[in-house]
């Protein structure tokens, strides 16, 4: 699959499983969501939607991440 169907389906997985008080979410908790079957997936998706300015890290292990308002 390409990586930048992979990063819109991060920024929809993250407001899946993102709680109402919740700005940062884990990477690991996207595994296993649909089209997100493995961590390097996870990753993948989640560096491009980075560079494409949808998503910011919380810390240098990347493990944390935020959806900004531009994502779709």
């Amino acid at each position: 699959m390409a990586v930048d169907t992979l990063a819109v389906r991060i920024c929809r997985a993250i407001r899946t499983v993102r709680r109402d008080d919740e700005a940062w979410v884990a990477l690991d908790r996207l595994v296993g969501q649909p089209g997100l079957e493995r961590r390097t997936e996870v990753d993948a998706a989640a560096a491009f939607a980075a560079a494409k300015g949808w998503l910011a890290f919380g810390d240098e292990a990347a493990s944390f991440a935020l959806l900004l308002d531009r994502a779709p």
